[in-house]
């Protein structure tokens, strides 16, 4: 009787092990089939791992606050064109987001950092081999993960540490790109 007991406890330990396992790793899962989808180009597959409404929206709040800190405060209430400006920006940075924020925006910002093609500031390199461009090509596209709670984890580019990717947990296995920190 006493064995059974043990064996029952054993097992439920080992399934309770498991599943802690398998929810601490899963951002880890997630990034590889990102990585695997970013190899293939295949911007389908990795908008699976995006969240496009609420990534749009938080990217949208990030361009907005810098435009107005950018553009002088006017109160002034006899200033008949002081709030066209944050109107305007708040329309072009808008329709800016919607159109970049899309299956291929998302693939060009996990692979370069940035919307629209790396524009490199070093002089261009001489061709050493295949083997030297994939290992760049990895170099840029190996991420690191470190966990923010039990629900959101910060990607960043080795290449690239100071811009992140921040994931949100969807599910108790899933992973959704919710925010990029620059």
């Amino acid at each position: 009787m006493k064995s059974s007991k043990n064996v029952v406890i054993a097992a439920v330990t080992a399934v309770v092990l498991a599943i802690a396992v398998l929810l601490y790793a899963s951002p880890y899962i997630a990034m590889h089939s990102i990585k695997k989808a970013m190899d293939a180009q295949d911007a389908d597959a990795l908008a699976q791992y995006v969240d496009f409404p609420v990534l749009r929206e938080n990217l949208k709040g990030k361009m907005m606050s810098t435009i107005a800190n950018r553009l002088p405060q006017s109160e002034d209430p006899s200033n008949p064109l002081g709030g066209i400006g944050q109107a305007l920006g708040s329309i072009v940075v808008g329709a800016a987001v919607d159109n970049l924020v899309s299956p291929a925006g998302v693939m060009m910002l996990m692979q370069t950092g940035q919307f629209g093609p790396k524009v490199s500031q070093s002089k261009p390199a001489q061709n050493d081999g295949a083997a030297s461009e994939q290992a760049k090509g990895n170099d840029e596209r190996s991420f690191s993960l470190t966990y923010q709670g039990f629900s959101k984890v910060r990607v960043f580019r080795k290449s690239q540490p100071g811009s992140a990717f921040i994931f949100r947990r969807d599910g108790l296995m899933g992973w959704k790109l919710v925010n990029v920190d620059t």
